[in-house]
């Protein structure tokens, strides 16, 4: 029977991290894995104490373990959310619960709901695994305040800033370049100067850096100012070869979190939520957000940012996943990670390069050393599905298990 545990389960997923001082020992045999790089089929893996320990094709000194019977399935590292806005634990929660293990945070609404999510991240493994930019850096007036005081009104606030964030134990910096508000709204947007200076700052501390942007103007300030990654793809249609080329030159990432646009367009999130290897796993309230319709600027369709990504994945730009996940109402933690895969496959990428995009590119480009691939050695935060998305993108919806550090999880656990 496929992916049957044929032993009694490791520990409780209800249990906490620090409860948990042994976990299972197991094997998932004869399974196809994507490894964060490439397909290898007819693998047998082996996890002990939460770690990968063996990924190899011979089953002859593997014996005596209780086994996952994989024929038939594939096995991934488990997906990383590159751009989420996580409120509490209920959204790590939903994030494991499709299968992204480590959730990165692109802005906190207060500091208590920052304590609070770290807080379970670090004690539980019912949750996603999570990192922070905490307090983002945005100019005075302007998008991003969160809740809290976030504003640098000069070059020379830079350097008090990033001190802040790195004791407070942000894991990378984030900077706000709203310049689409600027235009519309007619609000302050980061100079370029103050921009430069943060990144500076961060640099010397060795922390990456992250700008959201919105307009062509904004993606060509962050470029000068030397950031490592781009938040969002541009809200302007047209040409943009020279950006392109600048973003890959300058080996810059971009997250372009196209389900936020997707979601505009009358009928994305519902199709989402009929689709019947999510809909049993949707909780009532993430099942309500996608079915409703959009509100204020409805979209006919994205092509243009299909094709904006498609531009940047045919130059050589690093792509990387993410949904901006619980900012606002539009997208979902955990099931928009699908969609994303999706799009990005429809703007060009092959499966395994979407898939890469959500697991190895995402570890190396934030540095998570531990997790993004299945190697021995690595956490073992794993997902298997039924099928082959490699070949098939949304077979990645097609849930059989999901683990974090070794221990699986109950997909039924916390639904409402």
């Amino acid at each position: 029977m496929l992916a049957t545990l044929i032993v009694a389960p490791g520990p409780s997923s209800r249990q906490g991290l620090s409860a948990q001082t042994k976990r299972a020992t197991f094997l998932i045999g004869n399974v196809r894995i994507f490894d964060g790089e490439r397909t290898r089929p007819g693998m047998n893996v082996v996890v002990e104490d939460g770690i990968i320990r063996v990924v190899e094709s011979r089953t002859d000194k593997l014996g005596g373990l209780p086994v996952i019977d994989g024929l038939g399935a594939t096995l991934l590292p488990g997906l990383i959310d590159a751009h989420t806005h996580p409120e509490g634990a209920t959204a790590l929660q939903d994030s494991l619960r499709f299968g992204v293990t480590t959730v990165l945070g692109m802005g906190i609404t207060t500091t208590a709901d920052e304590r609070a999510v770290r807080g379970a991240a670090a004690s539980r493994v019912d949750v996603a695994d999570y990192r922070s930019a905490g307090i983002p850096a945005t100019a005075p007036d302007a998008h991003g305040t969160f809740g809290v005081a976030t504003t640098v009104a000069s070059p020379g606030e830079a350097e008090a800033f990033v001190l802040a964030r790195k004791s407070g134990a942000a894991d990378y910096l984030k900077i706000i370049l709203n310049g689409v508000r600027t235009a519309t709204s007619r609000i302050p947007n980061m100079t370029e100067d103050t921009a430069t200076a943060l990144v500076r700052a961060a640099h010397a501390r060795e922390m990456l850096v992250v700008a959201h942007v919105e307009s062509l103007e904004d993606v060509r300030v962050a470029l000068a100012s030397g950031v490592d990654g781009l938040a969002h793809l541009w809200r302007e249609d047209g040409p943009a070869d020279e950006i392109v080329r600048r973003i890959v030159a300058q080996r810059v990432f971009v997250v372009p979190t196209v389900v936020i646009p997707d979601a505009l367009v009358p009928g994305s999130g519902a199709a989402l939520a009929a689709d019947l290897r999510l809909q049993p796993f949707l909780t009532a309230n993430v099942k309500q957000r996608l079915d409703r319709p959009p509100t204020g600027t409805v979209l006919p369709n994205i092509n243009w940012r299909l094709a904006a990504i498609g531009r940047l994945h045919a130059s050589g730009a690093r792509l990387l996943t993410g949904t901006d996940a619980d900012d606002g109402t539009r997208s979902a933690s955990g099931v928009h990670m699908h969609r994303e895969l999706e799009l990005l496959v429809k703007s060009g990428l092959t499966p395994s390069e979407a898939l890469a995009a959500a697991t190895a590119k995402i570890a190396d480009a934030f540095r998570l050393r531990d997790r993004g691939r299945i190697v021995p050695g690595q956490r073992a935060d794993l997902l298997l599905v039924r099928g082959d998305p490699t070949v098939d993108i949304t077979a990645t919806r097609d849930i059989l298990r999901v683990w974090r550090s070794g221990v699986e999880f109950d997909r039924q656990l916390g639904q409402r």
